[in-house]
């Protein structure tokens, strides 16, 4: 297990997983936002991992440029950078959740069907680690 830590994002990479983990551990600021995804995909990058679970239960609301720009600038960078499907789990509060589905700027996860990155949304960890090690599964066995 590898690890990087800045005060508001801790990254480790779980190599029996073959998982990403992102935990936020407080709300940011716009430009920490953006440097803490590029750290994200740098040590995915590293390690060849496209299968992230992003914590974000400490990030609190959700703001729609930070939207937007994850949306438009960095979701985008994934499969050039990865060279294949990207799958992120995020792991919010129930509370978050709710705020993310009221959200009409955060597009329903239908949206992602034809793109090069799936994305699903948890309130549990292990739930996302199964529909993570699912998915690793299922990717395995569509490029052998």
């Amino acid at each position: 297990m590898t690890s990087f830590s800045t005060p508001y994002l801790d990254i480790t990479y779980r190599p029996e997983q073959h998982v990403l983990l992102g935990r936020w551990l407080r709300a940011v600021m716009p430009f920490e936002l953006q440097q803490g995804y590029a750290a994200l995909l740098e040590a995915a990058a590293e390690h060849n991992c496209r299968f992230w679970l992003l914590d974000i239960r400490r990030r609190v609301g959700v703001d729609s440029s930070d939207v937007f720009w994850i949306m438009e600038e960095f979701f985008p960078k994934l499969q050039p950078r990865l060279g294949r499907t990207t799958y992120l789990a995020f792991l919010m509060s129930p509370h978050h959740l709710a705020g993310v589905l009221a959200n009409a700027t955060i597009p329903s996860l239908t949206y992602f069907d034809t793109l090069p990155y799936q994305l699903q949304r948890f309130t549990d960890e292990s739930t996302a680690l199964e529909w993570l090690q699912h998915c690793y599964q299922q990717d395995t066995v569509a490029t052998q």
